[in-house]
């Protein structure tokens, strides 16, 4: 008896470190480059398993970037288009009320007949 609980604990502990060296690899090979790329900025291609820079569209199109005032209020309106200005009132007009939206919704029309 002595000798089958012998085996099944070095049986358990062959396959513990198993799991373990499969784990450590796993993280060596798969998690540290990912976790590496995102620390640094780039992109993670995860089917090629490649870090990658992202490119600047003026740099493909040889446009150039923008520069000057202009650069400044497009970098504040990408910044968040919803966002409205300090002191600034929205133009858009005010939502419609659930019957009214239901009303003057076309494809609802023949549903509600």
């Amino acid at each position: 008896m002595t000798r089958w609980i012998t085996s099944a604990k070095l049986f358990a502990l062959g396959a513990f470190l198993i799991a373990s060296l499969v784990t450590a690899g796993y993280e060596y090979f798969y998690v540290w480059p990912e976790k590496k790329c995102d620390q640094t900025g780039d992109w993670w291609d995860a089917r090629d398993r490649q870090c990658l820079a992202p490119i600047a569209i003026w740099r493909i199109t040889g446009r150039g970037p923008i520069t000057g005032p202009d650069a400044v209020a497009a970098k504040a309106a990408s910044a968040n288009p919803h966002r409205l200005a300090a002191g600034a009132q929205s133009t858009s007009p005010a939502p419609l009320p659930l019957a009214n939206r239901a009303a003057t919704n076309n494809k609802s029309d023949n549903r509600l007949r």
